[in-house]
């Protein structure tokens, strides 16, 4: 029995002093051999306010206050802190003198990156020892390779976790200067260790959209090198989910990007859009090398049609230069134009179109300025709803008895044309107009304002002709080859089309049919083959076909 009293109270004793090691064992004196380490790591500044021993839940340490200072020509203020940093090490390893981490904890962290009034970052220069701050942000700083991912791993650590973090951006660079919230993240990093593949979790709401986000998955194995052969995640951004797949090497990767459906309305971004689209069977291929990305695959479902597109982007400035191509078919022509603007004339038929372009920045002051492109457009089997383009010549012409199938719209079989975009405006050249009535051609420019200047030539069928030139004996001298040919001038906005027939072009018509008239009744009298009388006879008839009376 003294014995097993003897045992409690050594063990008792043992307890007493395990937990009596963090009021003894003073971690603060090594500051000054591990400080200096990790400022010249960072390349900043850090303020640690204190680190103690702890024995429960598990033996390690806890770090206090600690905090990375700001480059100073962003202020005093740190870019990351954090309430408390715990780190815990399994207990049998460090009996046998070695240290393996089990748990890295970080307690409320805050983290905020700001983007100066000339577009430089406040972290491009974090982990760069010697690099100063650049001037203007010419490009990004391509990521190093020696990041925390890789100590980590070298320290083969079995469970890293975010506790209850923020990280602000905020933009100086804009007019309205900007900023973005992740709010309540939570990060779960398990087995980070060399020839393991770790998992991944990872939640947050962003703010000022109050929308959720949530990352799963895993990447690995993990080498000295820091090449992943494989990375699998699962994304969901509000309603939104998508599946990322790929591989990197250094600084190189291979993406893959799928999502079953994108809708515009569960998109935390503003687009100019009335009403909510939706891409279906969404696929990205994607390589990236250094700062270059190339898009070897854009694929998606739209409007019933197939987008498909490929191109190359140059990372790291507010407005990155790109170039591309894009190949649209089938797309339903109507549902698209509606959801892009409401227009009293909507147009619809199925879409097809081949683009190539290139410009920088993807904002619409940017590509109003920098976007130049080529292309063809054709639309098959279709319909211009608003506006009957017959009509328009009908009251112009100020032609009664006319009647057409629809005084509101316009039947086509086609419309092709070729386009050439350059500095907010879409030339169209070469445009062909096929319907029962008549065929157009002719050009001009859309703007991307949406203002309108197109000249078209519209050729009347015979029939039709037929119909205007009885109806109108104007119409009927004006006729050349038996058909009618007016220019039909298109202005105004895509919101307010205006519609002008030029009638010069009849009048002009007209006179020579009349100077044709004059010049053979004239030279008859003068060969003698025309009478006096008959002369008289053909001006009243001439006169009756111009007047009607």
């Amino acid at each position: 029995m003294k014995i097993l009293i003897g045992l409690l109270v050594l063990l008792v004793l043992l307890v007493g002093l395990v937990l009596a090691l963090p009021f003894f064992v003073d971690l603060n004196k090594y500051q000054d051999q591990y400080k200096p380490l990790i400022e010249d790591a960072l390349n900043r500044k850090v303020q640690l306010q204190d680190i103690r021993l702890t024995v429960w839940p598990r033996i390690g340490a806890r770090v206090a206050g600690f905090a990375v200072l700001d480059d100073p020509s962003f202020g005093s203020a740190p870019v990351a802190s954090l309430s408390s940093l715990d780190v815990g090490v399994k207990l049998m390893p460090l009996l046998s003198g070695k240290v393996e981490v089990e748990e890295i904890t970080l307690h409320q962290p805050v983290i905020t990156v700001i983007k100066n009034q000339n577009g430089v970052l406040n972290v491009s220069t974090i982990g760069r020892k010697g690099l100063a701050l650049p001037e203007k942000p010419s490009r990004a700083p391509i990521p190093s390779t020696e990041g925390p991912l890789k100590i980590l791993a070298l320290l083969a650590v079995d469970r890293v976790s975010i506790d209850g973090g923020r990280l602000t951006y905020r933009d100086l660079s804009a007019a309205k200067p900007t900023e973005y919230v992740l709010q309540d993240m939570e990060l779960l990093l398990r087995d980070v260790r060399l020839g393991r593949t770790p998992q991944l979790h990872f939640g947050s709401l962003v703010q000022p959209f109050n929308l959720p986000v949530k990352l799963d998955g895993a990447f690995g194995p993990l080498r000295e090198a820091m090449d992943i052969e494989a990375i699998t995640f699962e994304l969901a951004v509000g309603k939104t989910e998508f599946t990322i797949t790929g591989n990197a090497a250094g600084n190189d990767a291979n993406i893959y990007i799928t999502s079953p459906v994108i809708s515009t309305a569960n998109l935390p971004v503003s687009l100019p859009l009335k009403k909510p689209v939706e891409m279906k069977n969404f696929q990205i291929a994607a390589e990236v090398k250094g700062q270059g990305i190339k898009l070897n695959t854009l694929s998606f479902r739209l409007f019933d049609g197939q987008v498909k597109g490929q191109g190359k982007l140059i990372a790291g400035s507010d407005a990155p230069p790109f170039k591309g191509g894009i190949t649209i078919q089938g797309v339903q022509l109507g549902p698209a134009l509606n959801a892009v603007a409401e227009t009293p004339t909507s147009v619809s038929g199925t879409a097809g179109a081949d683009l190539s372009l290139q410009g920088k920045g993807f904002s619409m002051p940017d590509l109003t300025t920098a976007l130049d492109g080529t292309g063809h457009l054709a639309v098959k089997d279709g319909k211009i709803e608003g506006v009957n383009l017959l009509q328009e010549v009908v009251s112009a012409l100020k032609v009664a008895g006319i009647s057409l199938d629809d005084a509101k719209a316009t039947v086509f079989s086609t419309i092709e044309t070729d386009l050439v975009i350059k500095q907010g405006v879409i030339n169209v050249q070469r445009l062909l107009m096929d319907s029962h009535d008549f065929q157009a051609t002719g050009g001009g420019t859309i703007g991307f304002d949406q203002r309108l200047n197109l000249l078209v030539n519209l050729n009347l069928s015979q029939e039709m002709s037929q119909k205007l030139a009885g109806a109108s004996p104007i119409v009927k001298l004006a006729m050349k080859d038996g058909r009618v040919s007016l220019p039909l001038m298109i202005t105004g906005t895509a919101q307010a089309p205006s519609y002008d027939v030029h009638l010069k072009s009849i009048g002009g018509k007209v006179q020579e049919q009349v100077k044709k008239k004059v010049e053979e009744a004239v030279g008859g009298l003068f060969k003698g083959t025309t009478k006096p009388e008959d002369l008289k006879k053909e001006g009243k008839e001439l006169l009756k076909g111009l007047f009607g009376r």
